[in-house]
């Protein structure tokens, strides 16, 4: 049977490389598309762990991962913050969302007070200067380094050419920050913010001083920044919806590609099969041969598809600022779609190739 498997293969090299393709797409939608949701969001959440505050202060249309450049806190809950017992710092952070530079993704640009925002986080800056006009900006290390920018350089915000005037350190918050004056006037949102970064003077007590938070200021969002969880697919609105649309997708075009391709395949050896049931071969044996086959060419579109996933998930990650993180589990996921869809796709054409009656099989030109 495997000779014979690997015969029909080979006869039709053009066929066999058309299905490959198609399975090796579905492959790449699971493992690229999923890998760049983690890597984004965790690498977003691990920037935002590392700002040093133990609580944010919020409304309930603002937020970490808020997909909206809504300012709808007023700075001057911070003069409030600091009365509560138990507040050390409190530094306004407002946040605007825009289209990534290189045109993959978003980006999220912060406006901040800059000297109290470093003492909370420990950011330094380690070439340059810090911003002092409204069309000035600083940017972390790593965004200087993809982005090939140094200080002098100009970089699209607001659709505007700003210049950078520092590169920081250490990796806190968004890559690209301004003055939070400035976004505030971008935005038209004066004595607005996004959040409040609260830092305590004993970060064991926190819970307490977020209760007091709540009872001082209720009706706002209080919550402890170390509760922002990691693996986080599944903890974002709308991203559960989006992956398993990607994954009926990378199915359904999987599928199809191997049922045309083995439709067309039984058609053309349809005195083929007459021959082998003319010798005796059964139903189940027919069948074999036909998931065998598919089953092959899915095998191989895996490999494929994953080694192409790999390549384009480290040239993005080497020409933008993006991050990519391929999960074990979702490469599992994306080998047993790939292999699935192979099965699933041969089988109404092999249960047809079996039911062929041998003597009109044998007659057919």
């Amino acid at each position: 049977m495997d000779s014979l498997v690997i015969s029909n293969i080979r006869q039709r090299p053009m066929r066999t490389l058309i299905s490959v393709i198609g399975v090796a797409l579905g492959v790449i939608l699971v493992a690229l598309n999923t890998g760049l949701v983690e890597g984004i969001l965790n690498d977003r959440l691990r920037r935002e762990q590392g700002l040093g505050a133990e609580i944010e202060f919020s409304r309930k249309s603002g937020g970490v991962l808020s997909p909206q450049s809504i300012m709808s806190v007023d700075t001057r809950y911070s003069d409030r913050l600091k009365q509560i017992p138990g507040v050390a710092i409190v530094t306004p952070v407002g946040r605007h969302v825009q289209s990534g530079n290189s045109g993959l993704g978003f980006e999220v640009v912060e406006g901040i007070d800059f000297n109290t925002y470093s003492t909370i986080s420990g950011i330094q800056i380690v070439e340059g200067r810090i911003f002092q006009t409204e069309d000035e900006v600083i940017i972390d290390r790593f965004k200087a380094q993809q982005n090939r920018l140094k200080v002098g350089s100009s970089i699209q915000v607001f659709g505007k050419n700003l210049k950078v005037a520092g590169i920081y350190a250490p990796e806190a918050g968004s890559r690209t920050k301004i003055s939070l004056g400035a976004l505030q006037n971008y935005l038209a949102a004066p004595n607005k913010c996004t959040s409040l970064m609260i830092k305590v003077d004993d970060p064991s007590k926190q819970e307490e001083v977020q209760k007091r938070i709540d009872a001082a200021l209720p009706g706002n969002v209080v919550v402890l920044r170390r509760d922002l969880s990691f693996g986080s697919v599944g903890s974002v609105p709308g991203i559960k919806g989006f992956v398993r649309a990607v994954l009926a997708l990378s199915i359904v075009v999987s599928s199809l590609v191997i049922l045309l391709a083995m439709y067309t395949t039984i058609t053309e050896r349809t005195r083929e099969i007459g021959i082998l049931k003319s010798l005796g071969a059964s139903k189940r044996y027919i069948i074999a041969v036909i998931e065998k086959e598919a089953i092959t060419i899915s095998f191989i579109g895996v490999l494929v598809g994953l080694i192409v996933a790999f390549i384009a998930g480290w040239g993005i990650e080497k020409n933008t600022t993006l991050q990519i993180e391929f999960h074990w589990s979702w490469i599992l996921t994306a080998g047993l779609i790939g292999l699935g869809a192979g099965v699933i796709g041969a089988i109404y054409p092999a249960i047809r190739a079996a039911n062929q009656d041998p003597v009109k099989a044998l007659a057919y030109e």
